[in-house]
């Protein structure tokens, strides 16, 4: 005998808040009225659960700090794979 299970699909949707609203709830940097948004969204969100426990791992960029460059053979690669859609 089979048992069907119905599971939600673990992905971001459009009624999902973004990576950096969740961020700054992670920081508590999230006006009440958006933490309170965002908690409410996060008992019943199992993607934007496991994502808002990843951002606690975040590092803030700081100044004077930018990103290092893509190595020169990964960006041609890239560009022709994006080039070909």
């Amino acid at each position: 005998m089979k048992t069907s299970v119905s599971t939600l699909p673990f992905l971001k949707t459009a009624a999902c808040p973004a990576s950096a609203t969740l961020l700054s709830f992670r920081t508590g940097s999230a006006s009440a009225k958006v933490a309170n948004s965002v908690q409410q969204h996060l008992e019943s969100c199992d993607f934007c659960n496991a994502e808002s426990r990843l951002l606690a791992h975040h590092t803030p960029n700081r100044k004077g700090l930018k990103a290092p460059e893509i190595p020169m053979n990964l960006r041609i690669l890239a560009e022709a794979i994006l080039s070909r859609r």
